[in-house]
């Protein structure tokens, strides 16, 4: 299942506006996943060319609140697990 990452500490909040504000980025690094945030940096950019920027912005800070949710309530995540499912088309 690979590694998994504990920090019942987040506050779901702070990595969805991390994301926002951080080219959908800043909220994984907090989270812990830095593949996942690099990858998501990349998308944000390319998107900007084309005006598509504040979809993926809301849609990475949805991905980050859930997976802060998962996080406060006690239970784990993977490195690369998403949230919000649709995304798994990209992150796995």
């Amino acid at each position: 299942m690979g590694e998994l990452i504990t920090r019942p500490d987040v506050n779901p909040i702070v990595p969805a506006i991390l994301n926002v504000f951080l080219l959908g980025a800043g909220g994984y690094f907090v989270l812990g996943q830095k593949r996942k945030a690099l990858v998501s940096l990349a998308v944000a950019l390319a998107t900007t060319c084309v005006g598509l920027s504040p979809l993926w912005l809301a849609v990475t800070a949805y991905d980050a609140w859930l997976l802060g949710r998962k996080l406060a309530g006690g239970e784990p995540i993977g490195l690369h697990e998403n949230g919000f499912e649709p995304l798994d088309l990209l992150f796995r």
